[in-house]
């Protein structure tokens, strides 16, 4: 998944340009029903899931642990978190965590486990690019898994739309500079 990410990194940049000339292109949601609360835009690349997210700063007894659906790879652009990770022992259990670090701009790493949790704390405002691989099945993931799917949370305006795309491709910019 790493690879993957790093190598569609020009793609992105790409998309975000011509985002800005074409915001819809880009779907967008608020999430704001658990911490941190998160603006996500994301599209279909390659097959693969990618989102890009603006984090806003919580407490750690705020931020929500998870896991994933799908496998995902993580880089950090700006700003930056407490990373907490653990694993259940099986697809039912709640995990033990043994991984708490922080994750600092530049920084990448990938989910593959559909036994992964991990908490996201973000201690500033933080943006993310996230790429998700094809969900694992119902037999696979987690049964703790949860989706933004059906919670009727609310798009971005157009305005804060065009704000994302303005801040990633800044951030875009800077990453592919010192690769």
């Amino acid at each position: 998944m790493i690879e993957n990410l790093q190598r569609l990194i020009p793609t992105i940049l790409k998309r975000v340009q011509e985002g800005l000339d074409r915001p819809d292109t880009w779907d967008s949601l608020a999430i704001n029903r658990r911490k941190p609360h998160t603006n996500r835009i994301f599209q279909e690349i390659e097959g693969f899931r990618v989102c890009l997210h603006r984090f806003e700063a919580c407490e750690e007894n705020e931020a929500f642990p998870h896991p994933h659906p799908w496998p995902g790879a993580f880089l950090l652009l700006e700003g930056e978190y407490i990373h907490t990770v653990g694993g259940s022992a099986d697809l039912k259990s709640r995990p033990e965590y043994f991984i708490r670090e922080i994750i600092r701009p530049y920084s990448i790493y990938e989910i593959i486990n559909t036994k992964t949790w991990h908490k996201v704390q973000p201690l500033k405002e933080t943006y993310t690019v996230t790429l998700n691989g094809v969900p694992w099945t119902e037999e696979e993931r987690h049964e703790e898994v949860r989706t933004t799917k059906g919670k009727g949370l609310q798009p971005l305006s157009d305005d804060e739309l065009v704000t994302h795309l303005v801040e990633f491709e800044r951030m875009l910019h800077l990453y592919n500079a010192r690769s």
